[in-house]
């Protein structure tokens, strides 16, 4: 046996284990989904939900959830008063759309209303304007960043999600404005 064959080996067995485990796992956090099945379908069936709805929590979760990490970028360097600017209750001139995709953010065009895409296409939104990207950080359409506004409309703080880095959006309306692509290689954002 040389150590190729070994290495394998070992693989193939740490893949079996797991996957025993998950579907163990999977079958016991879903007792009634296998009751309702028919014996080894049940428990195929089952483990198949269970994988989906792992995967979509695990897409929540890199796509939107900050960790906690507004603490660092609001608290700590107040970015959010960069972002927003002077005139929306920050310092500085703000930061516009146009300048937001200059530094290589992307926009979801998914958490767009149809009505903004339209005018989007149509060139009646105002991407020089902070306050825009303040409606898109509301809408949360800026991948990898996520506001957070006060009751009375300010924004109090901003996070980053894991997919600043490690997502892009394939331009479908315009360059930097598309439907996602996670885990996508990410080369233009400037940092």
């Amino acid at each position: 046996m040389n150590a190729k064959t070994t290495t394998r080996g070992l693989a193939a067995l740490s893949v079996l284990a797991l996957t025993t485990a998950v579907g163990a796992w999977s079958v016991s956090a879903k007792p009634d989904a296998v009751a309702a099945g028919a014996g080894r379908h049940g428990y195929a069936a089952a483990i198949g939900r269970n994988a989906l709805e792992l995967l979509q929590r695990g897409r929540e979760i890199f796509r939107f959830d900050t960790f906690g990490d507004e603490a660092y970028w609001g608290d700590q360097l107040r970015l959010h008063e960069a972002i927003a600017g002077a005139d929306h209750g920050g310092v500085g001139a703000g930061l516009s759309p146009a300048a937001a995709l200059g530094l290589g953010l992307k926009l979801d065009v998914e958490a767009l209303p149809m009505r903004l895409r339209r005018d989007l296409l149509r060139g009646r939104v105002d991407l020089q304007n902070p306050a825009t990207t303040l409606s898109l950080l509301r809408l949360d359409a800026v991948v990898g960043v996520k506001g957070f506004f006060d009751d009375g409309g300010t924004l109090r703080s901003v996070g980053i999600q894991c997919a600043l880095c490690h997502s892009t959006v394939d331009d479908d309306l315009a360059p930097g404005i598309g439907r996602r692509l996670d885990g996508w290689a990410y080369r233009d954002l400037d940092v």
